[in-house]
C-alpha cells in the first residue's frame, strides 16, 4: 500500500490552508475544497515525468522573496523546496498567442496529479512557473482550477481585461473557460489544483 512521504503530506497541508484563503473567489475555495477531499486519499501509480527544463532553474529564485515570510506563503515556498528533486516537469509545447519564447521560458511542476510526485488521475495540484516578460498560451480544459498566485503576475480569462489578483491572491477557471498568464520583471508562481 502506497504511503505517502511526510513532506509531502506537509505541503498539501499547507496547500489546503492557502486555497481556502479568504481572498480566493468563492468558486476557487469550493473548487479547491473538493480537490483536497480527495486527496485525503493517498494514491500513486509510479509512472513518474523525470525531465528537467531550462524553467526548472527559476524555482529558487521565484520562492526566494517568500522564504522568510511567516505566512502560510511562506510556509508553502518552504514546504515546495523539498519536494523538488521529485516534481513530474511538465511544458505546454502548443497554443495561441504565447510569447515567441514560451516554450523555454515556462514549467508546470506536477506534485499529484499524472506524472508527478504522486501521480494520479482524479486530481491535480502543481504549480506554473514563468520566467519573466513571458507570456503563456490561450488555453482552456474541461476541468474547472482554482490558482494561488504566491508572486506577482497576470491573468486574462475569456475576452477580458488582464489583471493580477497579488501575491496571496486567486482566481477560479470554470470548465473550458479559455484562459492565459503572463510575467512581468519577476517569474510568475502560481499554485493550481484540478478536479479531473
Amino acid at each position: 500500500m502506497y504511503q505517502r512521504h511526510e513532506n509531502l503530506e506537509n505541503f498539501i497541508r499547507v496547500a489546503r490552508v492557502l486555497f481556502q484563503a479568504p481572498a480566493l473567489p468563492e468558486g476557487a475555495r469550493q473548487s479547491a475544497a473538493k480537490a483536497f477531499e480527495r486527496l485525503e486519499h493517498p494514491s500513486d501509480n509510479g509512472a513518474r515525468n523525470s525531465n528537467r527544463y531550462p524553467a526548472c532553474d527559476l524555482l529558487g529564485t521565484a520562492l526566494a522573496p517568500l522564504l522568510d515570510h511567516p505566512s502560510s506563503l511562506g510556509a508553502a515556498a518552504r514546504a515546495i523546496g523539498p519536494l523538488e528533486p521529485f516534481i513530474g516537469w511538465q511544458r505546454r509545447t502548443s497554443g495561441l498567442n504565447g510569447s515567441e519564447n514560451y516554450v523555454e521560458q515556462h514549467v508546470n511542476g506536477m506534485i499529484c496529479g499524472p506524472g508527478g510526485m504522486e501521480s494520479r488521475y482524479d486530481v491535480q495540484l502543481g504549480f506554473a512557473l514563468l520566467a519573466p516578460f513571458t507570456r503563456y498560451p490561450d488555453h482552456q480544459h474541461a476541468p474547472e482550477e482554482a490558482y494561488v498566485l504566491l508572486s506577482r503576475g497576470e491573468f486574462r480569462q475569456g475576452d477580458g481585461d488582464w489583471f493580477d489578483p497579488g501575491v496571496g491572491g486567486g482566481l477560479f477557471n470554470t470548465p473550458n473557460m479559455l484562459h492565459a498568464m503572463r510575467s512581468g520583471a519577476v517569474p510568475l508562481f502560481a499554485l493550481w489544483c484540478l478536479l479531473v
